[in-house]
């Protein structure tokens, strides 16, 4: 979302909290916690468009759908509301394209099959979206907490890179106990951020 104006990002987060009752700067936070998620599942269900420009398209098309006050929060989740708009966003751009020629070359099932899920299998569309949010928030607690650097690179090594306990601790020079600590403390950070993006967290 880096080209996605300023102004346009702070009408959205006043926009939401007026539609919600939530209080700007959690919203604020929100959209913050969110884009990373939002990008990286476009990522894994379409295979054909910049995440970036997608992300931008929803976030243009939110502002609009809050402002005219067309979310009704006692009909969804606001996060629940805000994955199927991804979704459909997607569709609209494949749909936009063919009837240019532009992806003349890509039917239907071309699409649904770019898309993974179809549009009855919520629950595998669920799951891309958890997965999605997990990979967001790992990603979030090594970049952007405050974390030792040390730590990050303990659990980065140990856990992503699936290296065995022994290898780690000969490699930074710790015993099998701090590697425990180590895992469990970015875990429960990583677990404080899941929650924080979970769709039961806050009713939107």
């Amino acid at each position: 979302m880096n080209d996605f104006p300023s102004t346009s990002q702070t009408l959205l987060e006043k926009l939401a909290a007026e539609a919600t009752g939530e209080v700007g700067a959690a919203w604020t936070r929100f959209f913050s916690l969110y884009t990373p998620v939002m990008k990286r599942f476009v990522q894994m269900v379409d295979h054909n468009h910049d995440p970036d420009d997608v992300v931008q398209d929803v976030y243009m098309h939110l502002v609009k759908i809050l402002s005219e006050r067309r979310y009704d929060a006692g009909k969804s989740q606001f996060r629940t509301f805000l994955k199927m708009l991804i979704r459909r966003r997607l569709i609209g751009m494949y749909r936009r394209e063919r009837s240019h020629g532009a992806g003349a070359g890509v039917s239907l099932d071309d699409l649904q099959e770019s898309l993974i899920v179809q549009p009855e299998q919520g629950v595998a569309l669920d799951l891309a979206w958890e997965k999605a949010r997990r990979e967001a928030a790992v990603r979030h607690v090594l970049t952007k907490t405050a974390l030792s650097a040390k730590t990050k690179a303990v659990y980065r090594a140990h856990v992503l890179e699936g290296k065995s306990a022994e290898e780690v601790c000969r490699e930074f020079g710790i015993d099998d106990n701090h590697l425990r600590q180590i895992k469990f403390r970015v875990e429960k950070a990583i677990s404080l951020v899941e929650a924080e993006l979970s769709d039961e967290d806050t009713k939107g």
